[in-house]
């Protein structure tokens, strides 16, 4: 696991911007750099940030089949090659002369944050820090190496969290001194992700199944757990919050909805959401 650990988050959590001497800005030009846009979000997810799991979906989540489902995934991940100089592989938020990093209690030096796509660095950015400015810089597998290990030694930096979610006080951390090399910064991206596919297909076929069977409110509930915890990026889960909420009858659900299909340019999607609407006929 790349020395990860789950770290709870202090009282005096903080966001830390040091400058560090003349070449860390220059090294930070190397990266392809975009104005943070406002992204879509949902008003119930703002209003409530977790609704927690049901005790049914825990214990599944907890069980051996899950595990080996989880541990299968990621061993599929590894047979398929990845391009260490593929561009854009993880993203920074950049803040003035710096990279976004925490301060944690129970942890020395700085941690810095690394997100698998621009989505989940705008999300983040948002939530933690709405009133911050920001600039996306990604990077290619080696770059990472370089940017971390930067920081290790001109930073403090002693940690790294890869797609921390801003609305969870837990979270796991890798050594970054580990990350010295392209492939086992492609190796902690797979350990994520894996984690991140099976749980979001565990939680959208309960969600599903629950809309099956009317249970609408649930539905929704971990729907909206699914895009605010596991993943923004799976177009299913915003497609079925948008028939939840033609069944609720809530416009604002539904147009927030078509707003995440439209932002991650889901033609498909809005297409059978407008069927939906339409023919008022929804299914699951």
């Amino acid at each position: 696991m790349l020395g990860a650990r789950p770290l709870r988050t202090g009282p005096d959590e903080d966001f830390v911007g040091d400058s560090v001497r003349s070449r860390t800005d220059c090294m930070l030009r190397w990266f392809s750099r975009a104005r943070k846009d406002t992204g879509p979000f949902y008003s119930l997810l703002k209003a409530v940030p977790s609704r927690g799991l049901p005790p049914d979906l825990a214990d599944r989540e907890a069980s051996s089949d899950y595990q080996q489902w989880r541990d299968r995934i990621e061993a599929d991940l590894v047979t398929q090659p990845i391009d260490e100089d593929a561009p854009s592989f993880l993203t920074f938020l950049k803040a003035g002369n710096a990279l976004l990093q925490l301060r944690l209690e129970d942890q020395e030096g700085g941690c810095l944050l690394a997100f698998s796509n621009p989505l989940r660095a705008g999300d983040y950015a948002s939530e933690a820090a709405p009133e911050q400015s920001f600039e996306y810089f990604c990077s290619s597998p080696k770059e990472v190496v370089l940017v971390v290990q930067h920081f290790v030694e001109y930073a403090g930096v002693t940690h790294v969290a890869l797609d921390r979610c801003p609305r969870c006080n837990v979270f796991s951390t890798i050594r970054a001194a580990s990350l010295n090399s392209a492939a086992k910064v492609i190796q902690a991206w797979q350990i994520a992700k894996a984690t991140e596919i099976a749980r979001c297909g565990l939680y959208w076929d309960y969600a599903r199944s629950a809309a099956r069977n009317g249970h609408f409110l649930c539905a929704r509930d971990l729907a909206l757990e699914v895009v605010g915890h596991v993943t923004a990026e799976d177009p299913r889960c915003h497609l079925l919050l948008g028939k939840l909420a033609i069944q609720l009858q809530d416009k604002q659900l539904l147009g927030e909805a078509k707003n995440f299909l439209a932002f991650t340019k889901q033609v498909w999607a809005i297409e059978e959401l407008q069927s939906s609407e339409k023919a008022r006929v929804v299914e699951f």
